[in-house]
C-alpha cells in the first residue's frame, strides 16, 4: 500500500498517527520537534520527502501559519492528483485559499477538521467532519473516527469546525459564570455541576467541561489556552467578514486573555473560567 504522509505529532496527531498504523496503513511523518513520531511511523526530516512520496499527506498543526508553511512544500513537492487532507482548525480564508492553490496545480485539498480531545483521538472516537470530495480517502478517515458531516466545500468544513468549538467555547464560560455564582453563594459547585450534569443538562461535554470547572482541573490540558485564544480569535474573524455578531465570543477572549496573562500558557482552555473566579472574588485556583 502507498504511504500516508502525517504532518504533526502533538497531543492529536500523535494518536491520530498512531491510529492509522494500526489500521494497516504505511505512515510517514514530519514534526517540527523530531523524535516524537509514534510507534511504527516512519519519521522524515523534511516535509518534502513525504510529499514527494505519498500521494496523499495529512496535516495536523497548531495554526494558519503552520499549516501555510507546510502548504508551501506540498504546493511545491505533492504531485499532480496528489491530496492535502486538512485535518488542523484554521481560518475559513486559509481554507478557502488551500481549496484553491492546490486545485490550480492540479492537486486536491480537502478539509477534515476533527472534534474530540485527546482520549478520543486514542480511541479512534473522533468526530470528523469533511469538506471537499474524499473520494478514496475512506480507510484514512474511518482508521481516525467517524465521518459525521461531509459538505461540499473545504471551507465550510472549517466554518463548521470553528461553530462547534464557539459551542464548546459557550459551554466553558456558562459553567464558569454559573459555578462562580454558586461558589460565592456557599453551595459547592462540584454537586451544583453533579445535579445539572445528571439532569437537564446530561450530555457528554457539559459534564466533561462543567465537571473539571467544578473541581478546578484546569491541567494536564487536554487543548491548551492559547489554543483556545486563536480559536476564537479565527471565530471573531469569520464572524466580522460574514458580518454575525458574537457578543459570547468577545467575553470569552477577554477571559482567555486574563488567564494568559497570569501565566497559564500551559493550563487547559477550560481554564479560562479561573479569570471569571477570580473577577468574582474567590480564591485563585493556585498562586501563579
Amino acid at each position: 500500500m502507498e504511504a500516508v504522509g502525517f504532518l504533526g505529532f502533538g497531543r492529536m496527531g500523535r494518536p491520530m498517527a498512531q491510529n492509522l498504523v494500526s489500521a494497516g496503513l504505511r505512515v510517514a511523518g514530519w514534526n517540527r520537534t523530531p523524535g516524537k513520531a509514534p510507534p511504527g511511523v516512519s519519521e522524515k526530516q523534511s516535509i518534502a520527502e513525504i510529499a514527494r512520496d505519498c500521494p496523499v499527506v495529512a496535516t495536523m498543526l497548531a495554526d494558519d501559519a503552520a499549516v501555510e508553511s507546510a502548504a508551501r512544500e506540498l504546493f511545491e513537492h505533492l504531485p499532480r492528483g496528489g491530496t492535502h487532507l486538512g485535518m488542523s482548525t484554521i481560518s475559513v480564508a486559509l481554507a478557502r485559499r488551500l481549496e484553491h492553490e492546490h486545485a490550480a496545480r492540479g492537486q486536491r485539498y480537502v478539509a477534515a477538521p476533527v472534534f474530540g480531545r485527546p482520549e478520543a483521538a486514542e480511541k479512534k472516537l473522533l468526530w470528523i467532519v469533511t469538506g471537499g470530495d474524499t473520494t478514496g480517502l475512506g480507510p484514512i478517515l474511518d482508521a481516525m473516527g467517524k465521518v459525521s458531516l461531509s459538505l461540499p466545500e473545504a471551507n465550510q468544513a472549517s466554518l463548521v469546525k470553528l461553530c462547534g468549538n464557539f459551542l464548546i467555547l459557550s459551554i466553558i464560560e456558562s459553567f464558569g459564570e454559573a459555578l462562580a455564582l454558586a461558589e460565592k453563594g456557599g453551595v459547592d459547585p462540584r454537586e451544583l455541576m453533579g445535579f445539572v450534569g445528571s439532569t437537564f443538562l446530561d450530555a457528554p461535554a457539559v459534564r466533561g467541561y462543567g465537571g473539571r470547572i467544578a473541581r478546578t482541573e484546569f491541567e494536564p490540558a487536554g487543548f491548551a489556552l492559547v489554543l483556545g485564544l486563536k480559536d476564537v480569535n479565527l471565530m471573531l474573524k469569520a464572524a466580522e467578514d460574514l458580518r454575525v455578531p458574537l457578543p459570547l465570543a468577545a467575553i470569552a477572549r477577554d477571559h482567555f486573555l486574563a488567564a494568559l496573562a497570569r501565566g497559564r500558557e500551559n493550563w487547559d482552555w477550560g481554564g479560562l473560567a479561573s479569570a471569571i473566579r477570580e473577577a468574582a472574588g474567590l480564591a485563585p485556583v493556585r498562586r501563579d
